[in-house]
């Protein structure tokens, strides 16, 4: 009963279209009214706030902050002018461009939408005005975009680790390799692309411009190596590098770009804050929905279902591979991870799973989510930077889909790619 009222009233509040967190937190309560155990709802309010009472849960913030401070503080333009001088060359030269970007620029802010809003206003005109189709320079934008959340940092990373309860340094290093398959996997399928469409290159950067092009971006691009490099020589947390790289880009922005003013500040702060709640409110209602879940003795009787099928461990990554694909199509990446894991979690270990392994693949797996419709959050945000109709822009990525999920059958299959720098350790 208390199960059926669950789901009921999940899909009732989603349909009717109220805001995710809602959903969560009305399903719950309803279910915990009708449950046959004395648990007084005035625990809830309990759950809500011990839920992400989490010190590296304030690491979140400060890296969407961090994002937020890029587009406004000169750091994303001069990552793309060093981007076009290492590969504009290349055949579809601003398509090339467009990946490398967001590779650099995940490797600071960790969010595919900050990266999809601010690269994505840039190089979508751009793109547009020497030639390229619009649907592709969509579709590239909104599927490189998710280089980010697995080049390190990651606000995924980050919430993979609280809940698992892994080290997220490792989680970070582990990243590393699979960020950069995918980027190179993206770059591949644009030359194939470029070229058979015939799309322009930019003459070959000489060495003058190159070297004038990192020294022009050199504080842009020290960052990432700052947040792991502390990461690893244990001079600060996770929580304390986000914090680091936030007062890093305020200085690099208001005393050496010089392009950051305080009133910017404040708006950047403003914008922040309103993505934080959002995102905690949303954190904090699903653990309590997860925690429902548990009383239910639903993660339980999956591990049962899974079980039944199969005890081989890379059947059982198929399977949840196939899950996460499928509910990415419906669900954002960060509410499918808090829903799904402490459901999932139990039943990996005794089937000799690795969860640093499982963190990649799963991370990575949600993204995929953020390009598929009906939803496909990144993809309708390139697509309204883009003026490009979605269903056009959805068509358009395919081949970079069949990219990722290439990729990530190779992450899945191959646990060395993902293991390796974590081993270092």
């Amino acid at each position: 009963m208390a199960l059926t009222l669950l789901i009921g009233v999940l899909v009732l509040t989603l349909c009717i279209g109220l805001p995710l967190p809602f959903c969560m937190g009305s399903a719950a309560l309803v279910a915990l009214f009708f449950l046959d155990l004395p648990i007084p709802l005035t625990i809830v309010p309990q759950r809500f706030i011990s839920g992400i009472d989490s010190f590296s849960f304030m690491a979140i913030p400060f890296f969407l902050l961090v994002g937020e401070l890029m587009n406004t503080s000169g750091i994303t333009k001069r990552i793309i002018r060093m981007s076009n001088a290492l590969v504009g060359h290349v055949s579809g030269g601003l398509a090339q461009v467009n990946v490398v970007s967001s590779m650099f620029f995940g490797g600071i802010s960790g969010s595919s939408t900050a990266d999809t809003a601010s690269i994505g206003s840039i190089m979508i005109p751009a793109m547009k005005k020497e030639g390229y189709d619009a649907s592709f320079s969509v579709a590239l934008t909104a599927t490189s975009s998710c280089c980010g959340p697995i080049i390190p940092p990651s606000i995924g990373l980050i919430l993979y680790g609280v809940i698992a309860n892994v080290s997220i340094t490792k989680l970070f290093l582990a990243g590393y390799i699979p960020g950069l398959m995918l980027g190179l996997a993206l770059m591949a399928t644009s030359y194939h692309i470029s070229k058979k469409r015939g799309y322009p290159k930019h003459p070959r950067a000489n060495l003058a411009e190159i070297f004038a092009a990192f020294k022009e971006s050199v504080f842009a691009a020290a960052l990432p190596f700052l947040i792991i490099g502390g990461l690893l020589s244990g001079i600060f947390s996770v929580t304390e590098a986000a914090g680091v790289a936030v007062v890093y880009t305020l200085l690099v922005g208001l005393a050496i770009y010089r392009e950051l003013s305080f009133s910017a500040v404040v708006r950047v702060m403003e914008s922040a804050v309103v993505k934080v709640g959002t995102m905690m409110s949303i954190a904090a209602c699903a653990l309590i929905f997860a925690w429902v879940l548990t009383i239910l003795e639903v993660p339980q009787t999956i591990a049962a279902g899974i079980l039944a099928i199969s005890e081989n461990k890379y059947v059982i990554l198929l399977l949840l591979n196939l899950l996460f694909l499928f509910v990415g199509m419906f669900m954002e990446p960060k509410a499918t991870l808090l829903i799904l894991l402490p459901v999932l979690l139990p039943v990996l270990p005794p089937l000799g799973i690795d969860l640093i392994h499982f963190g990649i693949i799963i991370v990575f797996n949600s993204l995929i989510g953020l390009i598929t419709p009906p939803i496909g959050i990144v993809l309708s945000l390139a697509s309204k930077i883009g003026d490009v109709p979605m269903d056009k822009a959805a068509v358009a990525s395919a081949p970079f889909l069949i990219a990722m999920v290439i990729v990530l059958i190779i992450i899945t299959y191959v646990p060395a790619v993902v293991l390796f720098l974590p081993g270092l350790l």
